[in-house]
């Protein structure tokens, strides 16, 4: 968000020298009622659309990156690279390139900050015609071009076999840092996010709940079904495939363990012996129906007959507790 926090990620990647790769979102919120970049982006390319003029949006923009490098003393001149980016705006530009310019100045800057090469997102992350990404092709050519470099990279976004930059979903920064994880085989994805790791339930519900010192992936895609606000599955399907364990960090409590997550656990921590619930999660606008008859569980077949009624209405049955006389079916009834 700031040079505060560049400070704090220096730190966080000079304390271990094996953190050699680092991928980097767009800057954040500093405060509340602050802009994020990428939302101020966005912004820019409506405003295009709609023929009004950007400059006063992008401006907020550039001075952001104004900032960061007047706070953390750095040498990069982006101003003739924000000019050349404002006329292209002029010209026409695409959502996605603008919008992926967030990430691509908060690398550029990270790189000279770290000491760090600067490794753009669009040399190595790329699509198909479909907008999949290609792994085979990424994978390689990232080994290739990274190896033995202690690199920074853009997250979020990449590029489509005709050069154009294509994005990823929001939370995109966290997908190509576990491609280029799955990719370079790294000992261990580390995730620095402002939580400490995955907590075992909502703290806008439970009070000062504890965090999951160690959680399997099949309990993490469980607890995502139901609703808690974890890593998006498609920045945990590489590093999962890989065998890499994904850890989830605090850049501002840098000292916390966090949240370790893998395939599964050799050994058993002390205070996991005696833990009966790994998390808890749940979804709101679910309604429940409960079908009885005397006997019902003995009878060959009602249950299937009951699903069929459901699945004739195109009705998804999340959940299907029973009992002998009776049988529940939890259908979603509302956004």
């Amino acid at each position: 968000a700031d040079a505060r926090q560049f400070a704090k990620v220096k730190s966080i990647v000079e304390a271990d020298p094996a953190r050699r790769v680092v991928i980097v979102s767009a800057p954040g919120k500093r405060f509340s009622g602050d802009h994020k970049i990428t939302d101020l982006l966005y912004l820019c390319y409506a405003h295009l659309q709609y023929g009004v003029s950007a400059e006063g949006v992008f401006s907020m923009v550039v001075e952001r990156y104004r900032s960061i490098v007047a706070d953390c003393g750095l040498s990069a001149d982006i101003d003739k690279e924000f000019l050349a980016l404002y006329e292209k705006m002029q010209q026409g530009i695409s959502q996605d390139e603008l919008v992926s310019r967030g990430e691509y100045f908060a690398a550029r800057l990270m790189a000279e900050f770290l000491g760090f090469d600067f490794l753009d997102a669009a040399e190595w992350l790329q699509f198909s015609f479909d907008g999949q990404i290609d792994r085979e092709h990424s994978y390689e050519a990232l080994r290739r071009i990274a190896e033995d470099r202690s690199v920074v990279i853009p997250g979020f976004y990449g590029v489509m076999p005709d050069g154009h930059i294509k994005v990823l979903s929001r939370g995109g920064s966290d997908v190509t840092g576990a491609l280029a994880a799955a990719a370079l085989g790294a000992d261990v994805y580390e995730n620095w996010t402002d939580v400490s790791g995955i907590l075992m339930a909502d703290p806008r519900i439970v009070e000062n709940p504890r965090p999951i010192e160690r959680i399997t992936y099949n309990e993490l895609r469980e607890l995502s079904y139901m609703g808690a606000q974890v890593l998006h599955e498609a920045s945990v399907f590489p590093v999962r495939q890989a065998d890499i364990p994904l850890n989830i960090r605090n850049t501002n409590d840098p000292d916390h363990p966090g949240t370790l997550i893998r395939e599964h656990f050799e050994d058993e921590l002390e205070s996991e012996k005696n833990r009966f619930i790994t998390g808890i999660a749940g979804r709101r606008n679910f309604s429940i129906i409960t079908v009885a008859k005397n006997g019902l569980s003995s009878s060959i077949g009602s249950l299937r007959r009951v699903l069929e009624v459901f699945e004739r209405h195109n009705l998804n049955v999340e959940y299907t507790p029973s009992g002998i006389d009776s049988v529940s079916l939890v259908v979603q009834s509302g956004k």
